[in-house]
């Protein structure tokens, strides 16, 4: 029996909650963003039931989460890009008049990530992901921060950072766009509150401090 979309959001908001937390608590897991891709693939793959990880399209077995790939349109660039992370449909339906049809099916979910990375970054997941040509039913994007001075890494940011943004300068750039964004800061010097919010629709959640209730 094939998951219904709701019980595919309710999986993958469960994934992205309960990897953030993981991340806030052990920021060093992962060197780079493209670990944290592959991580979370590996925790979103095991959280699906055993019976609902493939698919079958055109009599072949496909994996539902895909690393790579592509956006069914151009997304207004130049030429076509790729999803850090998708979730192909229960039923895989490719999109009309489209070929190789492989690389156009029907997306339950989108996460993209950022891993210390400018406003133009976000901006441009928030465009890419909440665009008409998306392809997808729901998109999520997981902004993260790690912070540290001295650095314990190469790839941190220091905490007096001006590019860092606070959950409320992520919320209006979200503001008017259908996306999830997952925002989350840890930072080593205690400068910044170790703080995961859910932005949605105008709404700023501390999951956090909610967890604390």
């Amino acid at each position: 029996m094939k998951l219904m979309q709701s019980e595919i959001d309710i999986i993958v908001e469960e994934t992205i909650r309960t990897f953030c937390l993981e991340f806030l608590t052990h920021p060093y897991l992962c060197y780079t963003e493209h670990g944290l891709h592959a991580l979370f693939y590996t925790r979103l793959y095991n959280a699906l039931p055993p019976q609902q990880r493939y698919t079958v399209w055109n009599n072949q077995k496909l994996c539902v989460i895909q690393k790579e790939y592509p956006t069914a349109g151009l997304l207004d660039k130049p030429c076509r890009q790729h999803w850090d992370v998708a979730v192909i449909a229960t039923h895989p339906q490719s999109m009309s008049n489209k070929q190789p049809t492989y690389d156009y099916l029907r997306l339950s979910a989108i996460i993209e990530f950022g891993l210390n990375e400018a406003k133009e970054h976000l901006q441009d997941d928030i465009m890419r992901v909440s665009h008409i040509e998306a392809n997808t039913d729901k998109g999520y994007i997981v902004h993260l921060y790690r912070l540290s001075e001295p650095k314990l890494s190469g790839r941190d940011w220091s905490p007096k950072s001006a590019r860092i943004l606070s959950e409320k300068q992520v919320a209006e750039l979200a503001t008017s766009h259908p996306v999830t964004i997952y925002y989350g800061i840890w930072d080593a010097s205690g400068k910044h509150e170790t703080k995961l919010c859910r932005i949605d629709n105008n709404n700023c959640i501390d999951l956090i401090a909610k967890d604390k209730e």
